[in-house]
């Protein structure tokens, strides 16, 4: 590309993660402000602890029959790294999959999780309409609290749904 072509942002609407990271750490080093959700993935099920009743801790950490799947999960997660790349332009950045026809702006999409009344009284209307605002794709569970007719409407007309 020649120095007098407009640089073109293939995806205008990609969040600017360096800058809300940023906010992190200006809020914690000069307010002592520190993030709501902890930002060490290793504190996050100690967090949930803390945070939920029993009965909705227990739900979500006891996953399903041997943990088979969680265990799988954390190994898969562990065999990524992140490769920091020095002196590099990272303004114009695509996270884009597509993914049975459809594009998404990231390859994150929200997993079923049922029986979210032990959670909030918004059940998954609550994270159904937030999925909506991000853009990212919501998986509705067979268990869940709410209705299909519920998370669709809180889903809005243009959330991703999986249901």
């Amino acid at each position: 590309m020649s120095a007098t072509q407009a640089v073109q942002d293939p995806h205008p609407k990609a969040r600017n993660y360096g800058a809300y990271q940023s906010e992190i750490y200006a809020h914690g080093m000069f307010n002592n402000i520190l993030p709501t959700v902890t930002t060490d993935p290793n504190k996050l099920e100690e967090q949930a602890k803390k945070n939920l009743g029993s009965r909705s801790y227990n739900y979500v950490a006891g996953g399903a029959g041997e943990r088979a799947t969680m265990n799988a999960n954390r190994l898969a997660f562990r065999q990524w790294k992140m490769v920091p790349r020095m002196l590099r332009q990272t303004t114009h950045r695509d996270l884009r999959v597509e993914l049975f026809g459809q594009t998404y702006d990231s390859p994150l999409l929200v997993a079923p999780v049922g029986v979210q009344q032990i959670f909030h009284e918004d059940k998954e209307t609550g994270v159904a309409e937030v999925a909506a605002d991000l853009g990212v794709p919501y998986i509705l569970s067979t268990a869940s609290s709410a209705s299909i007719e519920d998370v669709a409407v809180a889903n809005g007309e243009h959330g991703h749904r999986w249901y």
